[in-house]
């Protein structure tokens, strides 16, 4: 599979409106030229000074032609929306002053543009780090239906003629959480879950529980949270066909058909586990490092989930393709 093509191609049928709010960044600079030549989104780029924008973008030779710049201004955000969020920190000891003045900040203002149904995504962080950007989707955003737990997932890109995996598949949390407990990793597979499907419609998802051990090939009170975690995720999903949820299972087991079939003979989900949940932040953040290092994986994200819109969370070492194409999986639906 050309995973770039096929999130590329979802993308540019949406015909969806993205905005960056570092657009100080030449990086971000870059991504907007790129989603707009390329016509995978239209693009809007908030700034307190237009002309410091337009100056950056000149000195290294970014066309900003086709995207739409706007002057960061709270007359453009949606009255009852800016209330909401005024109330809500004012129950928190926040001052209405001090709220006000949080959305003529890029993050806050563009958070809000989005609640204000004025474009379709929000992507951010390659330059504000990971707690500012969560802070103010949670606050201005706020958690999607059912979910408390704010997460991440990571898509995760074979080679080509990888000996296991023939095509990408998703880690979970391996970001943000650092020991969510039984109802924080049912949220984490339930997001990772509705993403994969909005990446590869029509696929079948096998999320793998992932533990030390294999349906209780060992004895361990840590163990009692992915086992609770498990049925919870497959009560999510009672009646959906084409999605399979087990644990606690091996990543092995998960992976391996051979491995699988001897560990878990009656499983839906071994030898074939497609979305991998890790038990903690540890083992995520571990895991997935190994597979990019050793494995030669590409790993795309942490890609926040969890919210009530899509927001991203980008790692501050990102390309201007990694914004490039994290843009435009946050614009499907």
């Amino acid at each position: 599979m050309d995973i770039r093509k096929h999130i590329l191609d979802l993308a540019k049928k949406i015909k969806g409106k993205v905005i960056l709010p570092e657009s100080f960044d030449t990086r971000v600079l870059k991504a907007a030229q790129m989603l707009t030549k390329d016509g995978v989104a239209s693009v809007i780029l908030p700034a307190k000074d237009i002309r410091e924008v337009e100056r950056i973008a000149s000195a290294s030779n970014i066309d900003l032609n086709g995207i739409e710049i706007i002057k960061i201004d709270r007359n453009l955000l949606d009255e009852k929306k800016i209330k909401e969020f005024v109330d809500a920190r004012s129950q928190k000891g926040v001052n209405v002053q001090d709220a006000l003045n949080l959305l003529n900040e890029p993050v806050y203002f563009s958070m809000m543009y989005l609640k204000s149904r004025k474009c379709n995504a929000c992507v951010v962080g390659a330059v504000y780090d990971t707690a500012d950007v969560l802070r103010a989707a949670i606050h201005v955003i706020g958690t999607a239906e059912g979910i408390k737990l704010v997460s991440s997932y990571l898509l995760m890109i074979p080679p080509e003629e990888h000996f296991i995996a023939k095509d990408p598949v998703m880690f979970a949390d391996c970001g943000v959480n650092p020991d969510p407990q039984a109802l924080g990793l049912k949220d984490i597979a339930v997001s990772t879950v509705m993403n994969f499907k909005k990446l590869f419609p029509g696929r079948q998802a096998n999320v793998a529980m992932l533990s030390f051990s294999t349906k209780g090939s060992a004895k361990n009170k840590i163990l009692s949270k992915i086992i609770e975690a498990t049925e919870l995720t497959k009560n999510h999903f009672k009646g959906y066909a084409d999605i399979n949820i087990d644990g606690e299972i091996q990543f092995d087991a998960s992976v391996i058909p051979s491995v699988g079939k001897r560990k878990a003979r009656d499983s839906s989900v071994a030898g074939k586990a497609n979305i991998l949940v890790f038990p903690d932040l540890n083992s995520g953040n571990i895991g997935y490092k190994i597979a990019e290092r050793y494995g030669s994986f590409q790993a795309l994200g942490p890609i926040i989930q969890g919210l009530a819109l899509p927001v991203s969370d980008l790692s501050r070492g990102s390309s201007a393709d990694d914004i490039y194409l994290i843009s435009a999986i946050m614009l499907l639906k």
